[in-house]
């Protein structure tokens, strides 16, 4: 007969967990109630910095399910506690190697709950303090700088509100933060390397700015191999641009235009070395056969241009990864020693060069 049906246990009767009650938003009390722990044993769950029982993590993160139950990570942080968020700071995310690096970074503090903000600075100093200030008033636990030109002065109101901050890429000056990088002075060294092994004995070099990492350290680097092997580094065969592959053309053009341009042109990063071969093909130019190009990152468009592109690759993604979990070791002891981590690269042979 309609409506004789018996009615169905309720789950909560089904599994012996109290009542939750309706139309109310969970609290971490509600999930302790419902599981029969402590609120302190939900917190550890929540926070995976204090051993719990594999039976227990289990029935708190069944019954935080079941109940909708989302942590306040602001009122976390208000309370003193950590907010489970970080943020990065990148200088162009146009270009291929940040996001590889948010890649690796995301991966590395999402295995413990963190969600990563981002933000991209370009190279306007005031967007960088206000960006920076912004991680204050939203009580971030920690903070990856990868913009390129960052101060320790705009560091300084990170540090007061106890944020943990790694820097990526060698820094301009001395500094007291955790540093991942890869060794920009030896990858230059091996670029320089490859290409007098080839033959080459007439260099030219696309930098980037060259008061700024990883610009100055690649140009630093590029110079000493060259003295290195009995060559003389030429003024007029260094060339800058601001990491572009149109600033690449644009130099690549000026360097073919010398009375004896060089046979082979080292650029600090693959954008340019791209713009690079563009000029070159503008110009009626064989590549390598009238001129060697060679990068430096291994991006994905590496592969795809026509040359090849030879380049260093720099694991943006590993050094991404190694970066969250050297911010994370910070954030859990403030105390520990600076550390700078270098991240190794390797030479990829394609066509350019």
């Amino acid at each position: 007969m309609a409506g004789s049906k018996k009615p169905q246990k309720d789950a909560n009767e089904q599994t012996g967990l109290p009542p939750v009650r309706p139309h109310s938003a969970a609290t971490i009390s509600d999930v302790a109630e419902r599981a029969g722990v402590s609120k302190t044993t939900v917190s550890h769950v929540l926070s995976g910095r204090r051993p719990v029982s594999e039976a227990t993590r289990q029935k708190v993160n069944r019954v935080i399910e079941e109940l909708g139950f989302q942590q306040n990570f602001f009122a976390t942080g208000l309370t003193g506690r950590r907010t489970h968020t970080v943020a990065l700071v990148v200088q162009d995310l146009t270009n291929p190697f940040y996001p590889a690096l948010a890649r690796g970074l995301q991966q590395a503090v999402a295995k413990r709950g963190y969600v990563v903000l981002l933000a991209d600075v370009g190279a306007d100093t005031s967007l960088v303090d206000a960006f920076l200030g912004e991680t204050v008033q939203r009580r971030v636990d920690g903070v990856v700088v990868a913009a390129v030109d960052v101060s320790e002065r705009q560091l300084e109101p990170l540090r007061l509100a106890g944020i943990s901050v790694v820097m990526v890429g060698t820094p301009r000056h001395g500094t007291s933060t955790d540093v991942v990088s890869s060794d920009d002075e030896q990858i230059a060294a091996d670029a320089v390397a490859f290409l007098y092994g080839k033959g080459h004995r007439r260099f030219g070099i696309i930098s980037g700015p060259p008061l700024a990492a990883p610009g100055a350290p690649r140009l630093g680097g590029y110079r000493d191999a060259l003295r290195a092997h009995g060559l003389r580094p030429l003024r007029a065969a260094e060339g800058t641009g601001d990491w572009t592959r149109e600033a690449g053309a644009k130099a690549m053009a000026e360097l073919m235009d010398l009375p004896r341009r060089p046979t082979a042109v080292m650029c600090a990063n693959d954008l340019m070395a791209i713009g690079a071969l563009d000029s070159a093909r503008a110009l009626g130019l064989a590549v390598p056969g009238d001129v060697a190009v060679m990068g430096i990152d291994d991006i994905d468009a590496a592969s795809l241009v026509s040359p090849a592109l030879t380049t260093v690759r720099v694991p943006a993604q590993e050094i991404g990864r190694v970066a969250g979990e050297q911010l994370l070791a910070r954030v859990d002891n403030p105390s520990h020693p600076v550390r700078k981590i270098l991240v190794q690269h390797s030479l990829v042979a394609r066509q350019s060069a």
